[in-house]
């Protein structure tokens, strides 16, 4: 009975052992449990804090940082952590990194391929999960460690060894509705359900720093716009003053200063300009303190950075390239040599770096250089680029107003020959239309002296016959033979008036117009021009025919006008009328008669319309618009100068009236003319 007891009582005694240590155990765990829930607390409230503080849109880093930190204290195994930013509206990864040391650079673009690493979490997302983590094995992982280092730059090659010599890639995701927090380590061992429970937590206090990071940024946003359109404004306004080649040199410190302003990290910039013509490179460059170093004119020829960018300069590209430390020097030696600078020392500051990126962008006219000790990023890269794109819309007002100014001493110079000639031209239009007379002039002139020289005959044989009579003492036929003399004088005359008409018309048409206006026929006018223009075109071609209409408006009274202006415009546009159909006819179209009709009448709003009209081929829809304009003539070389409509057109509204036109192809042409009555 004592032995059962005893062996009861030693029973009891380990049985309370045993139940001793696993409640210390419990007691352990529920400590560590308590301390690691304090600890995700803390953590927590420390993002929490951060994110409320945060000033700046760029301080999204500091958090990204901050929960990669809290996360190593918590004992879970990240190696990195990132922010994606809209990761379901685009497959393309545009996230905020954090990594021990921040060796990355802070935010980084990968381009989207098939490829789990970017198909597992959307896929998640898809079917409305909250989280998702998973691993990549080997393969899987250098699959996406050679797509991101292609677009990664920077990563030392010591951390890409340990990523491409590590087993896998473990990935877990917060999927929230705007962004997803993401960490990742190389172990290529899962996260567990409670590791991605405390991620969870992070991406809901994530939810804060997010809606402040958009307001900062939309007002970021905002600021950098107006310091961008300011800096703009100023460049614009410096280079449109600009009035010669030295005051491109006051430009460079604007653009250092401007650079400067807007947040670009440079150490030195200059202008290219391409002068095609001259084939050769304007250069325009700056010290690292932003005064102007240097201006000289390089060959296209030369060999060199300037000869490298201008392919790209042709095709409208940005050229990148790097200098070391003999590169300056050599650019210093040609500096020298261009005797841009006197010493070594002007161009190798005490600043100056032994490396450096260059950055050539493409305007119009030239390139924008820009040279800093790490590439620019893409927003800088389009901050230059739209800082080029100011200068080069300026640069362009200033090209224009030097060019002016270039030819202003020669415009000065030949603007009396100008006026000199144009009086020549003018006068060589009007000899040029008499020219077209006078053929007309010679027939119309010899009906007028025919009938002169055959009265004359008529009455010098008439004379005889009454000395003849006189001698007979037949004086009734005495008298009967006075009155027939009478009458041939008178004859005589008439003719001789029309003659003596005729030539007063052509010296009136070639001299230099009066201006004075005088009461004029039109109807006569115009008649006579009608006339004498078929006249000389039947003389100089036997060959042409044409039907000639007149419809003139009977009670249309005389107007004041210039009338050998008005004369000469009435002849130049029965002329085109005549070669128009005249051309016509030459082709042998079947059924074609030339015909040509000239129309005055009075029109509803008082005003005098002389309509010229023929159906010729007709003008093109495409040079309507240029027949007024000095010198253009659709006529073949040596056929006409061009200056007839124009002098026209001049004459009309020089009257107070409009000279217009209608045409259809194929079917003819109408000029109308309309004067005030």
């Amino acid at each position: 009975m004592k032995k059962e007891i005893a062996i009861a009582h030693r029973f009891t005694k380990d049985d309370l052992l045993k139940q001793l240590d696993k409640k210390s155990l419990e007691l352990e765990q529920m400590k560590r449990e308590h301390d690691f829930a304090q600890a995700l607390e803390a953590a927590l409230e420390r993002v929490r804090s951060v994110t409320l503080n945060m000033n700046k849109s760029e301080e999204l880093f500091d958090v990204i940082q901050l929960i990669l930190d809290q996360f190593t204290l918590l004992k879970i195994n990240v190696e990195s952590a990132s922010f994606a930013l809209n990761p379901y509206d685009s497959n393309d990864l545009d996230a905020w990194t954090a990594v021990p040391g921040a060796l990355y650079p802070f935010r980084i673009f990968i381009p989207y391929f098939d490829h789990p690493a970017f198909n597992l979490p959307r896929d998640a997302k898809n079917k409305g999960l909250d989280s998702i983590t998973f691993c990549l094995n080997f393969e899987e992982k250098n699959q996406w460690l050679d797509h991101v280092y292609k677009h990664l730059h920077g990563v030392p090659e010591e951390r890409k060894m340990h990523n491409y010599d590590s087993p896998g890639f473990t990935t877990a995701s917060a999927l929230r509705k705007h962004f997803a927090l993401n960490i990742f380590n190389y172990s290529g061992v899962p996260y567990t359900v409670e590791e991605l429970d405390v991620l969870k937590r992070f991406g809901s206090v994530l939810e804060q720093a997010y809606s402040r990071f958009l307001d900062l940024q939309n007002a970021e946003t905002q600021a950098k716009e107006a310091i961008k359109s300011a800096s703009l404004d100023r460049v614009r306004a410096q280079t449109a003053s600009m009035r010669s080649t030295n005051d491109l040199q006051t430009i460079i410190p604007l653009l250092w200063n401007e650079l400067n302003t807007l947040g670009v990290h440079f150490v030195r910039c200059g202008v290219f300009i391409m002068d095609e013509e001259l084939q050769q490179i304007n250069t325009f460059l700056s010290t690292p303190e932003g005064q102007a170093i240097a201006s000289y004119n390089v060959p296209y020829s030369n060999p060199g950075l300037l000869a490298e960018s201008l392919p790209y300069w042709r095709k409208k590209q940005m050229y990148v390239t790097q200098w070391n430390e003999a590169d300056f020097m050599d650019q210093a030696n040609n500096l020298i040599e261009q005797g841009a600078i006197s010493s070594h020392e002007e161009y190798l500051t005490e600043i100056h770096p032994t490396h450096l990126h260059l950055h050539l962008l493409p305007f119009l006219q030239g390139m924008l250089y820009v040279g800093s000790v790490a590439p620019l990023s893409d927003e800088h890269l389009g901050l230059v680029q739209n800082l080029a794109d100011a200068f080069s819309t300026a640069y362009a007002r200033y090209e224009d107003f030097f060019k002016l100014e270039l030819a202003k001493q020669q415009i000065e110079k030949t603007l009396l020959d100008l006026k000199q000639t144009q009086s020549q031209l003018i006068q060589s239009e009007k000899m040029a239309s008499l020219g077209e007379l006078t053929a007309g002039i010679a027939h119309e002139i010899q009906n007028p002296l025919n009938f002169v020289n055959n009265f004359s005959e008529v009455s010098n044989e008439l004379m005889v016959e009454m000395v003849d009579e006189v001698d007979k003492g037949n004086y009734d036929e005495v008298k009967a033979i006075a009155i027939d003399v009478q009458q041939n004088l008178e004859k005589i005359n008439h003719h001789g008036k029309r003659a003596s008409s005729i030539v007063k018309g052509m010296l009136e048409h070639s001299r230099k117009s009066s201006g004075t206006k005088e009461p004029t026929d039109i109807n006569v006018l115009a008649d006579e021009y009608l006339r004498l223009a078929y006249q000389g075109l039947r003389a100089k071609d036997k060959d042409f025919n044409a039907t000639l209409e007149t419809n003139f408006d009977p009670a249309i009274l005389k107007i004041n006008v210039v009338s050998q202006d008005i004369g000469r415009v009435i002849l130049n546009l029965i002329t085109n009328a005549f070669y128009a159909v005249n051309e016509r006819s030459k082709k042998g179209e079947t059924g074609y008669e030339p015909k040509v009709s000239i129309t005055t009448q009075q029109t509803a709003n008082s005003q005098l319309l002389i309509a010229i009209k023929d159906n010729g081929s007709g003008i093109p829809y495409a040079i309507k618009d240029k027949i007024f304009q000095p010198f253009f003539t659709t006529k073949p070389t040596g056929q006409g100068t061009g200056l007839g409509l124009s002098l026209a057109y001049d004459i009309v509204k020089a009257h107070g009236g409009e000279l217009k036109l209608e045409s259809k192809k194929g079917e003819g042409t109408e000029f109308m003319i309309f004067l005030p009555l």
